[in-house]
């Protein structure tokens, strides 16, 4: 059986603390969420997150890493910006560890370096210390995954799949295929193929048969975690969103396991 999860922000205005007692009250087992500042306004202080979540029974799944206004290709150069960043991913660990998330989403940019490389054997140092693994998500940065797998050998560098992310900026890829040896968490969502939208399956045309059909293979228990953010072109209410949601996860789970028989 899948643990089921959905952002703790998933596009509507509520107020702090709303957002988990929907989520439970949906069926819904796990949340992720960002420890970003700026989005402080959406779900309120990271502390405060966990403290509401625990209340409401909610389990920890994914923490994603403060990037909002970062120049993230400035982690592979020299410099105090690319310093920044690294320091800022420290703190990303450090909390995961502290709270009990299960990893640590990552965005990473730009082109390979020595430089990169060197902040990267210091940070995944501190992952193997604290317990905490890091995943790398694609972004449309297929290349630089490559290379970066290719690269770095470490049992806490792991994969961040975003099959939203995939229908957009990647369809001529395969990430499942290249990088799901390394799968610990998922981002799922839905758009047309023509923007990233975060949305409900019925307002795309990704194939979840397909993508169940492979998932049964690579990590068929792993937690379905939604990332979902709707917009307001759609009419749903926050409680339909999350019912609606928590349907795909099941039918999701039905195929994952139909698969997995076989």
């Amino acid at each position: 059986m899948n643990l089921k999860g959905i952002c703790l922000y998933f596009g509507y205005g509520l107020k702090i603390g709303v957002a988990e007692r929907l989520i439970k009250k949906s069926g819904f087992d796990t949340i992720i969420t960002c420890r970003d500042e700026n989005f402080n306004y959406q779900n309120g202080p990271l502390s405060k997150q966990i403290k509401l979540c625990k209340k409401n029974g909610l389990k920890l799944s994914s923490l994603h890493m403060k990037y909002y206004g970062m120049p993230l290709e400035d982690f592979w150069k020299e410099g105090k910006s690319g310093d920044d960043i690294e320091l800022s991913l420290k703190k990303d660990i450090k909390l995961a560890h502290k709270y009990g998330f299960s990893c640590v989403v990552v965005h990473t940019v730009g082109e390979l370096s020595q430089v990169g490389l060197d902040r990267f054997a210091r940070l995944l140092a501190l992952c193997e210390k604290l317990g905490v693994p890091m995943a790398l998500e694609n972004i449309g940065n297929y290349k630089l995954l490559t290379d970066i797998f290719g690269t770095i050998k470490s049992d806490y560098l792991k994969f961040c799949f975003d099959i939203g992310h995939q229908n957009v900026f990647d369809k001529d890829k395969d990430a499942l295929a290249a990088f799901g040896d390394k799968l610990i968490c998922l981002h799922l969502h839905s758009n047309m193929g023509e923007m990233d939208e975060h949305t409900l399956n019925k307002y795309g045309n990704i194939d979840w048969d397909a993508f169940a059909k492979r998932l049964a293979k690579l990590n068929p228990n792993i937690v379905l975690d939604y990332e979902i953010l709707m917009h307001t072109r759609h009419c749903e209410k926050p409680e339909e969103v999350l019912s609606e949601v928590y349907k795909q996860a099941c039918e999701l789970e039905e195929k994952i396991a139909k698969y997995a028989q076989k």
